[in-house]
């Protein structure tokens, strides 16, 4: 049975993840390249892990991330998805040309990001369903 593509690159994904947190982790000097940490960023974000993606930032050297525009560009990315800015997150990954290693975990974090915004709406259109239909043609005093 063959699987599908989604999950076989969510299972990709989920190995990329571990393979650069272990580089990470045996980095001579205990500083990784910039790409594993680009890759280690943005594949914190697709997996809605803000905390270990802040964590991250925090200790990549200023040196590395002043140097990179790549890196810089997806911590704006994870800037946007901590503040819910949906529109943002889309303006974000559109407005850099990613390479080869992370613009396929941008690409999946863009799918990801509409797909976790259905929730919230199928909540909104809910809860406009769910009001009384005489209620809409009561006065605010007769509520």
């Amino acid at each position: 049975m063959k699987m599908p593509s989604a999950v076989m690159m969510s299972e990709n994904f989920d190995k990329l993840l571990e393979q650069c947190e272990t580089q990470e982790l045996e980095a001579p000097g205990g500083i990784a390249t910039p790409q594993v940490y680009s890759q280690l960023l943005a594949l914190y974000l697709l997996h809605n892990d803000m905390n270990n993606g802040r964590y991250l930032w925090k200790r990549i050297p200023q040196a590395i991330k002043t140097a990179n525009p790549e890196l810089a560009a997806a911590w704006t990315v994870g800037q946007h998805i901590w503040q819910r800015d949906f529109p943002g997150i889309y303006t974000a990954i559109a407005a850099f040309q990613w390479s080869e290693s992370i613009g396929p975990i941008m690409e999946a974090l863009q799918g990801t990001r509409g797909v976790s915004c259905l929730p919230v709406l199928g909540l909104c259109w809910e809860s406009l369903w769910s009001v009384p239909s005489g209620v809409w043609w009561l006065n605010e005093e007769e509520w």
